[in-house]
């Protein structure tokens, strides 16, 4: 009972509201696949890149199926994604970046977890501040240690569709939920790296600032 209550508590919490340690991890609500939507080809109509967000704080449900649309496991038993990737090497990781915290997204167990504490959205912004007013910034590095074979420059190729992929999954479902985001490539990529412990292989990729 009192396992039950605290999930429903977490599903009524602001998103920026929820506090966890370095480390920890914070279940998602499973995604709504019925969740009313304008329809795909209303969502291509209408897609576009914008400068002003909200600064609303995003509720956890919504984080969540924005995440489970971006690069979530829609098939458990072959554990495939919603986005395609070369040789499904399944090779971006998406971090969440907030007001108070960065997270990264475990899409097998439809979580997240906590990386490190602080806002660290200028070093997404890069100089550009209308990325900071985003109460969310999605975050796609590629691992380019999970491409079973290639050479360097093949992997940096294929890390790039792949980053691609997911930010457009990103796009449609923003449109579709009449949310604002827009795609970037600025960003600090040294600063980022220390930051999240990247290693070599590891590329911080595209950026999407996501609000209401």
């Amino acid at each position: 009972m009192r396992k039950n209550y605290v999930l429903a508590l977490l599903l009524f919490l602001d998103f920026l509201n929820v506090e966890a340690q370095p480390g920890s991890m914070i279940p998602l609500p499973s995604p709504d696949l019925h969740k009313p939507l304008k329809s795909v080809m209303e969502a291509f109509a209408e897609r576009k890149s914008v400068r002003e967000f909200d600064t609303m704080s995003f509720q956890l449900s919504d984080l969540s199926q924005l995440l489970w649309a971006a690069n979530g496991v829609n098939r458990p038993a072959e554990k495939k994604r919603t986005a395609p990737s070369a040789m499904n090497a399944q090779d971006i990781d998406i971090y969440v970046f907030t007001a108070k915290e960065v997270f990264l997204y475990d899409a097998f167990f439809h979580a997240i977890v906590s990386v490190v504490k602080g806002d660290f959205r200028q070093m997404l912004a890069a100089g550009q501040d209308f990325v900071k007013r985003a109460p969310v910034v999605l975050l796609l590095v590629s691992n380019l240690e999970r491409f079973p074979r290639g050479t360097d420059e093949q992997k940096k190729q294929w890390a790039a569709i792949d980053a691609g992929m997911v930010a457009q999954n990103i796009a449609l479902y923003c449109s579709a939920a009449q949310w604002r985001t827009r795609p970037r490539a600025f960003m600090e990529v040294s600063q980022l790296k220390e930051l999240l412990h990247l290693s070599a292989a590891q590329e911080p990729l595209l950026n999407l600032p996501v609000s209401y």
